[in-house]
Formats: structure tokens, C-alpha cells, sequence
């Protein structure tokens, strides 16, 4: 499940972001296609840049989903969505150029919706417009249900060498809960699938926090997951918003856990995987040793982006497809999230941005401070500050830093701040001392780690 599009679960007000972006998509007003248009010219040559490719369909729709997603019974929609995405993929190719592409991640909805010869013409245009480097990554979204041992041989044919399985848990009665009903032998087939194809780094997204999870049922699915060994997991919070999500108030006869539950939950199969020789990465993230991820951030290159923690050099993103958002260094641009108004711009050669944000220098380092906070629980603002030839005066904000190294929650190391294990469930919280658009009300920093909401 991707962070592209789970930015509903950032727009209840007082709720923390995710920091997949600074500034957040709360931030983005009008952009008109001007102005993406020249930001795309902008780019600089010989730079590799990524791509993102969303396919906002799905068969059946998960009660427990804060995507951008339609339900669709047909291939007819998706048919003709293909074909305007083609020519959307083309309309940025004869504006950019040829770039260099270092990373391609397809996200949705669900993109095993589309079929094998699709998804070979759909890879054909990329490669027309672009060139992909070498050592590119070139990720796939897995819905099990929809996947086919067809469509796993296209994915291999066409360079693809991630993919990540929407697992969520493993416990019937939770999956009936959330409405997606998945057996381990599907999961087992589709393993089979991947690693005989040669597609071998694999990833499992699980999600805690879901009506009739326990403890128990939490262990139960780590265990599983662990026999299947996949080579990174991501093991994300429920983000219930039913305000903005109505098909989740399906599941609100259910008991949700609390927070307190919820921090048990994922404190138990955090404790699990690292038993079993994962190692924890950033926020909510695990890899076994020799994963690219988790060599980034030994590295000190890992780096958080609106797929969450990533690896990818580029500093350009590039989206496609309805409600896609791009980031680049002019700023960020998001795609018409109506299809009708997106086939129609693009089917009139317009580029179909609608949402966007000029970002400054400031914002920029602001959000290298957030990263490298986000990614590894340390910072030392100055001398990014330094690095980006900004002069800023940090001292509020290391005021408040001091009151959490009064509790416990952050350490001072010299002009360095570490965050402590006790600090760590309240990142989020503390990476908004940094943020210039969150309100640095009168509730203090103290007062937002403790109530603070995850999700």
C-alpha cells in the first residue's frame, strides 16, 4: 500500500503528517500546467530522475482503504485509462526529454489489475519516452487476489525487480473484518510465482491497528510472515478517517484498538521480526541484511518520499495518472484526481496538473532537517542548514528540543539531537517542531507527543 496517495489521513486538522513530503499536500493550493510545464523544462540534464505510475482500480473494495481507488467489474475503464496514461506518458516525454530513470514504482488501487499484454505495452512507452538506467528499481503494488502467474512473467519480462504484497494480517476473522479475504496458500502461490520468475526482493506490508487484531492475531501473522521471509516489511498504522473514507464506517462496528493497544501491538511485532533477524528501519520498516533499503541507511542515503523510506538517488519525481503527485525541484505538482476532467485534459494534449506548491530554499532545507530526522532518528539542523548556505536561527525550536530531553525522549549529542526509544513512537510529533505551516500552538511540544494520534 503506498503513501502516494494516503494523504486523506493527514487532512483531519491536529492530525500529524506522515513527513512524505514537506510541505505536506495540505499545503498545495492551484498549479496551473504552466507552471509544471516549465518546472519539467527546468530539469537538469544527465540527472536521473523517477517515476510513479498510478492505476486508481480495483475488483473488490477493502473496507480498511484510504487510497484513491474506483471499483470496477470491467476491464473496459481500465482499457481506456491505459490509454490515456500512454498518452499523458508521452505528452512529459516530448517536454523533458530522454531522461535517465533510476526509479519506477506502480501503485494504485491495485496494478495487478492490469492484465500481462497491458502491462508489456505500458513498459514498451515508458522505454520509448525514457531510458532506464542499469541498476534501475522498477516496483510493482501486489494485490494476491488479482495477480497471475501471466501477469508475474510480463512483470519479469519488463525489468521489474520489486514487488510488494499487500498482506495486511493473516487472521481470517481480521480479514473478514477489513473485507479482503486472502489464504496463506494464495500468498505461498504467489511467492512461488515471483522467486521462479527471478523477482526476488519482495516486500510485505502489514497494517496494525485494524478492527479484531490482538496481540495474539499480531503475533500470529509476524510469525507467518516470517516463515514466508520476504526481504523487507513495512508494518504501517490503521489510519481510520471515516470523515473522508465512508466505506470504513463499514467496519465501525468492530472494536478499533486504542492507542495504547496499538503501541503494544506494534512494539510486539516490531520485537518479533528483530528476533527473526530483521533490523528496524526508520518509523516502520524492516529489512533483512543486504536489503538495498536497509544499506541506504547505513549509509546515511535513505531518504523519505511519498512511497515512504526510500533508496532512490533521484531528487525528481515524476507522477502519472489521476491524483499522482510529482516533486520537483521547483515544487510539487499533483494530477487532476477527477477521471473524467484528467482523460479530457490529457485527450487534449493538456498536462492534466491541477494541485501544486512552489517551494523555496527554506522549505527545501526544512524538509532535508524532517528527513534525515524521520529516517535516522537524529538531526543536526545547523549544519544542514549549513550544507543547503542557509543562515537560520534554530533556537525555538531547540528550546523544545530541551524540554523532550527533560523527559527522556530526546538526547543532546553535541549540536545533535538523537531520539531515545522512548522518543521514537512520538517522531512524527517531534519532526513538527520543524514544520513552519503546523501551528505551533500553546498546547506545547510535551502535550502533542503525549496525544499524539498515529495512523
Amino acid at each position: 500500500m503506498t503513501t502516494q496517495q494516503n494523504i486523506a489521513a493527514e487532512e483531519k486538522p491536529r492530525r500529524l503528517p506522515r513527513y512524505t513530503s514537506y510541505p505536506t499536500a495540505l499545503e498545495f493550493g492551484s498549479l496551473g500546467p504552466a507552471q509544471y510545464k516549465d518546472w519539467l523544462k527546468a530539469l537538469p540534464d544527465g540527472e536521473p530522475i523517477s517515476l510513479y505510475f498510478h492505476i486508481p482500480f480495483c475488483e473488490k473494495l477493502c473496507w480498511f482503504c484510504g487510497c484513491f481507488t474506483k471499483i470496477s467489474n470491467t476491464m473496459a475503464p481500465v482499457a481506456r485509462y491505459l490509454e490515456i496514461l500512454k498518452t499523458e506518458i508521452d505528452l512529459i516525454g516530448q517536454i523533458t526529454g530522454r531522461k535517465k530513470i533510476s526509479h519506477i514504482h506502480f501503485g494504485g488501487g491495485s496494478p495487478t489489475i492490469i492484465s500481462a499484454p497491458q502491462f508489456r505495452e505500458l513498459m514498451a512507452r515508458v522505454k520509448a519516452n525514457f531510458d532506464l538506467l542499469r541498476a534501475a528499481e522498477i516496483a510493482v503494488e501486489i494485490d494476491p487476489r488479482t495477480c497471475s502467474e501471466e501477469k508475474v512473467k510480463a512483470y519479469a519480462a519488463s525489468g521489474v525487480n520489486r514487488v510488494s504484497l499487500g498482506i495486511q494480517d493473516f487472521n481470517p476473522a481480521v480479514q473478514e473484518a477489513i473485507n479482503r479475504i486472502q489464504s496463506e496458500e494464495l500468498i505461498a502461490e504467489n511467492l512461488r510465482w515471483f522467486r521462479e520468475a527471478g523477482i526476488t526482493n519482495i516486500n510485505f506490508d502489514l497494517i496494525y491497528g485494524m478492527p479484531r487484531q490482538t496481540l495474539g492475531t499480531i503475533a500470529e501473522t509476524v510469525a507467518k510472515t516470517v516463515a514466508f521471509k520476504p526481504s523487507r516489511i513495512a508494518l504501517f498504522g490503521y489510519a481510520h478517517v471515516p470523515w473522508l473514507k465512508k466505506h470504513q464506517q463499514m467496519m465501525d462496528k468492530h472494536h478499533l484498538p486504542e492507542q495504547a493497544e496499538r503501541q503494544a501491538m506494534f512494539d510486539l511485532a516490531s520485537a518479533q521480526l528483530q528476533q527473526a533477524g530483521y533490523k528496524a528501519i526508520g518509523l516502520d520498516h524492516f529489512a533483512l541484511p543486504g536489503d538495498s533499503l536497509l544499506i541506504a541507511r547505513d549509509e546515511g542515503r535513505m531518504k523519505r518520499n511519498f512511497q515512504g523510506y526510500s533508496a532512490d538517488p533521484a531528487t525528481t519525481l515524476i507522477g502519472f495518472g489521476a491524483s499522482a503527485i510529482g516533486s520537483l525541484p521547483g515544487g510539487y505538482a499533483q494530477n487532476s484526481p477527477d477521471l473524467k476532467a484528467y482523460a479530457e485534459m490529457v485527450g487534449e494534449g493538456q498536462i492534466p496538473a491541477r494541485r501544486g506548491l512552489s517551494v523555496t530554499p527554506l522549505d527545501i532545507m526544512i524538509r532535508d532537517v524532517i528527513s534525515h530526522l524521520m529516517s535516522h532518528f537524529a538531526v543536526d539542523p545547523d549544519a544542514i542548514a549549513s550544507q543547503h548556505g542557509i543562515r537560520y536561527d534554530f533556537s525555538r525550536e531547540r528550546a523544545d528540543l530541551e524540554k523532550l530531553s527533560a523527559v527522556g525522549y530526546v538526547k543532546r549529542q553535541g549540536d545533535s539531537y538523537q531520539i531515545t526509544k522512548a522518543g521514537q513512537p512520538f517522531l512524527r510529533a517531534i519532526a513538527t517542531l520543524f514544520d513552519h505551516y503546523f501551528p505551533q500552538d500553546t498546547s506545547g511540544i510535551i502535550d502533542r507527543c503525549v496525544h499524539e494520534s498515529e495512523g
